[in-house]
């Protein structure tokens, strides 16, 4: 019997891996896909030679690294949860091994825990993987490099699955009736009182088993293991969430848009409210980004003594979460559903920009002004700060939205894309990062430079936006999209 089980979870990881295979291949373009893994290795190769060259600690890096691993496995974490009707709207209609549990005699926990399994092994080797080279401007090019990058890769794996229980087990425990708010007080308590309690530095080496002892190592392993076992076993495969009579929210939301009786912004509002978390997601997302910087920031203080100016760094940095506000509005929706709709594809697209709007501009200042509070800046910093956050987010959309269109989780593994995306980012955010390190706190002139600057950053971002909608419906009724 249990070799029987055995084989069939075998046959189940392996119909899973070309499953991803053959979706990658297909929605990107064969060769794209595959060059992917050394766009990731040249960018973290890259930045670390420049980090280097500027004089930041070797460890600084290295711990960099597995912050934003382990924000990428807290993201991850959620994939084998995601729900048939998004994965449609995502990807068109299919068919995948993973819902085959619903219909074939398969324990879901099992197909979920293989899923995992193989979700943790391809994107070690896809992401992690490239990630690891990192390392080679810290030792050179010696004949202990091989040995640098295996243990580097090994480390960032650990902390990636680390990420992924830590979501699962949240998961978990919101199907067996634990509150969504009790979940957020929880994560909130833990991350406050390590703060407050001085642990912050041993939370951070527990997170970076490359610094840690071997027994230490082992322990983050096991309690990795343990979590994801546990949660799996936690998981109620039959949790649904519970029926509610829903009011006349469109109606509600259309008459309090300031923009007036627009249907196509109260349809995005209300996807996104009606969709699981609801409005809460953008602000969950934007969380984590901000935790992740503000560890980082700390980091930097603590190894070289040099600390940016908060407002402009927070904000350059903040106004990345664009990209995540922007997939929660599209995360459920398609362009094909409008057709039945006598309305434009550009119009589409210029509802979604209101729509981005009303939920982003809140969603990043409230993180922005607890960083400025938190991190003491000066008035010319928090000025320039908001000024930079705002310019840039505009920009950061309007780059997604004209690279990516509808899709901007589809991207992600394009190495075209990816690439141009990631050149537009750094245009904007490498040279106000650098600003905001050499001149602390900023000056008159720095400060009102960096405001022209955000508002330059903005009007790309507007222009892009509105050049999107036109560019993608041409290219959808080229067939070209």
């Amino acid at each position: 019997m249990t070799t029987g089980r055995n084989r069939v979870g075998w046959t189940i990881f392996f119909a899973l891996a070309r499953e991803e295979w053959r979706l990658h291949t297909r929605l990107f373009g064969g060769w794209r896909f595959v060059c992917f893994p050394f766009l990731i290795a040249a960018l973290s190769l890259g930045a670390s030679v420049a980090l280097v060259e500027t004089g930041t600690a070797a460890r600084t890096i290295v711990d960099g690294l597995h912050l934003l691993v382990f924000g990428f496995g807290l993201y991850c974490g959620t994939a084998g949860f995601a729900g048939s009707d998004m994965l449609e709207n995502v990807f068109g209609r299919l068919s995948l091994v993973l819902s085959t549990a619903t219909a074939l005699p398969l324990s879901r926990r099992r197909m979920l825990g293989v899923f995992l399994l193989k979700d943790g092994l391809f994107y070690g080797l896809v992401f992690v993987l490239p990630m690891a080279v990192a390392v080679v401007p810290l030792v050179g090019l010696s004949a202990d490099l091989p040995v640098a990058v295996g243990a580097l890769w090994l480390s960032l794996s650990l902390t990636f699955a680390a990420g992924m229980v830590l979501t699962v087990a949240m998961i978990a425990a919101r199907t067996r009736g634990v509150p969504t708010w009790g979940i957020a007080l929880a994560a909130l308590t833990v991350i406050v009182g390590v703060g407050v309690t001085g642990h912050t530095a041993s939370a951070r080496d527990a997170l970076v088993p490359l610094h840690g002892s071997w027994p230490a190592v082992a322990g983050l392993a096991l309690t990795t293991v343990f979590v994801g076992i546990v949660s799996l076993v936690a998981y109620d495969p039959a949790y649904s969430r519970p029926s509610r009579t829903a009011s006349d929210r469109f109606a509600r939301i259309s008459d309090a848009l300031p923009v007036g009786q627009d249907a196509l912004v109260a349809k995005a509002l209300l996807d996104l409210a009606r969709s699981s978390g609801g409005v809460w997601k953008p602000f969950v997302s934007v969380s984590i980004l901000f935790a992740l910087v503000a560890a980082m920031v700390g980091l930097v203080r603590e190894i070289t003594g040099i600390e940016p100016a908060p407002g402009i760094f927070f904000g350059g940095v903040l106004g990345l979460s664009a990209f995540t506000t922007y997939n929660w509005l599209t995360q459920f929706d398609s362009l094909e559903a409008y057709l039945a709709y006598p309305v434009s594809i550009a119009a589409v697209f210029r509802a979604k920009r209101t729509a981005f709007v009303a939920v982003g501009a809140p969603t990043a200042a409230l993180p922005y002004l607890v960083a400025v509070v938190w991190f003491e800046a000066t008035l010319f910093d928090a000025v320039a700060g908001a000024a930079i956050l705002a310019g840039y987010a505009l920009y950061y959309y309007g780059l997604t939205v004209y690279v990516a269109g509808f899709d901007p989780n589809e991207f992600l593994f394009d190495a075209v894309r990816f690439a141009l995306f990631t050149v537009g980012v750094a245009v904007a955010l490498v040279p106000t990062l650098v600003a905001g390190f050499v001149v602390v706190p900023p000056s008159t002139e720095l400060a009102a430079a960096l405001v022209c600057t955000g508002v330059g950053f903005g009007v790309v971002g507007y222009v892009l936006s509105s050049r999107a909608g036109p560019r993608w419906e041409e290219r959808y009724r080229a067939g070209t999209q």
